[in-house]
């Protein structure tokens, strides 16, 4: 490899793409058709999300030296990102071709097929990465995130736990352990995940996108609970005692389950979990809902009056309407073209 290329990559790995992207074309405007600097180029680009350039730089490199494998991984790649998926899935056909046992290639295979959405391939092609690297977290992390897209949630448990203990540094490996802990509906599992997500890489948008999917469910699970127990208490309403009873049965039980639910979550995650919903304008809205039906408890509690209970039923019905709009808001794509 060119001097200018080598230090083209390595700008590159060290996320220095602007100063790569200038010493890669310096050396092609004394060298146009070098493989490598073009390689270089088109890797850079990559990191950039320029995937038009890329992809052009990939095609000079693979017309310079067709029996390269890189070239074509690069060429795969691009026109992945860019929506082209037959064509790439050709192109990292033939990368893996020319280079059986390079894991890049196999790893590059992976994530073009994955793209497709052809998960079975994807899922044997990322196997085979592992076996070709199986002491690198890479490899683990690869085959866990095709297996979760597959739907075989406990082979991806099983590579995101190989993941960690290869590398317990590894924020995506926690993040995206933390996300399939929130599809399983383990919740508090996956506020602890999340936390040392967080920890491991502060700048990681995914987090609290993530966290705020968690505080969905666990406001799900706080509406079926009141739903439930206000069918208890209407049928003991008649009765001063019983109906104060029940209150305090209910607000004591509310209280045990959600300290057994947050009882071994990290220092931090509190505010964390504020900024979440704050951020979150429905959200904030359905936390400050349910607040109202504890109040409602607290009112039976103090009155006696147990028909006051059925207020809940009000506020469960009321915040049904306002989720169900917000659904139907967020089903709407934002970029219809993707």
């Amino acid at each position: 490899m060119s001097s200018a290329a080598a230090r083209a990559e390595r700008l590159g790995l060290l996320g220095r793409v602007e100063e790569a992207e200038r010493v890669a074309r310096e050396g092609l405007a004394e060298a146009p058709d070098d493989p490598e600097l073009l390689g270089a180029l088109s890797a850079t680009l990559l990191r950039a999300k320029r995937h038009d350039e890329g992809l052009a730089a990939a095609e000079a490199a693979c017309a310079a030296a067709p029996r390269a494998e890189r070239p074509h991984r690069l060429r795969a790649l691009h026109l992945s990102m860019l929506g082209r998926h037959p064509e790439a899935v050709e192109a990292g056909h033939l990368a893996v071709s020319l280079e059986p046992h390079e894991p890049a290639a196999a790893r590059a295979h992976t994530t073009v097929l994955q793209r497709a959405g052809r998960l079975a391939e994807a899922l044997a092609e990322a196997r085979r990465v592992v076996a070709l690297i199986p002491d690198e977290a890479a490899a683990h992390l690869v085959l866990a995130d095709v297996a979760s897209d597959a739907g075989d949630r406990k082979l991806a448990r099983a590579e995101y736990e190989a993941t960690l203990r290869i590398d317990p540094e590894n924020a995506a490996a926690r993040h995206d352990l933390a996300l399939l802990d929130a599809r399983t509906r383990r919740p508090a599992r996956a506020l602890a995940g999340l936390m040392a997500a967080g920890r491991l890489d502060p700048a990681m948008p995914e987090v609290m996108r993530t966290v705020v999917v968690v505080l969905w469910q666990l406001s799900w699970r706080l509406r079926i609970w009141f739903a439930l127990v206000t069918v208890v208490a209407l049928a003991l309403s008649a009765d001063p005692a019983a109906a104060r009873i029940t209150a305090a049965a209910v607000l004591a039980t509310t209280g045990g389950l959600g300290w057994w639910t947050v009882r071994d979550l990290p220092r931090g995650t509190a505010a964390v979990v504020r900024r979440a919903v704050r951020g979150d304008r429905p959200l904030t809205v359905t936390f400050v809902t349910l607040a109202l039906c504890v109040l409602v408890y607290v009112a039976v509690l103090v009155t006696g009056v147990g028909a006051a209970a059925a207020g809940v039923w009000l506020i469960l019905v009321a915040l049904g309407w306002m989720t169900l709009g917000v659904r139907l808001v967020r089903r709407t794509p934002r970029h219809p073209h993707r």
